[in-house]
């Protein structure tokens, strides 16, 4: 009787400590940044055609964007000064330099 017992609860402990075990892997989400350097003054810029937008320059003022390729534009006055096809990868930073 003390063997069904013991059987019995050891067979109920392995399967109450399987519960609450959660497989798989966690992933943050994926990011990407553009920054500017050089003569940043009175530019604006579109990423893939978006809107324009007013940068600083400088690797601590960091854009985000997801990875994969993107069209850069930069304009000054109205007119494309930087046009550029770029690649990030995944947790990269990119410059971008203006002229």
């Amino acid at each position: 009787m003390r063997y069904i017992l013991s059987i019995i609860t050891l067979a109920l402990f392995l399967g109450f400590s399987g519960c609450g075990h959660k497989e798989g892997v966690a992933t943050a989400a994926q990011k990407s940044y553009i920054y500017f350097s050089g003569n940043t003054s009175n530019i604006e810029v579109s990423i893939d055609g978006g809107a324009k937008f007013d940068v600083k320059s400088g690797e601590t003022n960091q854009y985000s964007v997801k990875p994969g390729k993107h069209l850069v534009e930069v304009y000054r006055d109205g007119a494309i000064i930087v046009k550029r096809e770029v690649y990030i990868g995944d947790g990269i930073a990119k410059e971008i330099e203006v002229q």
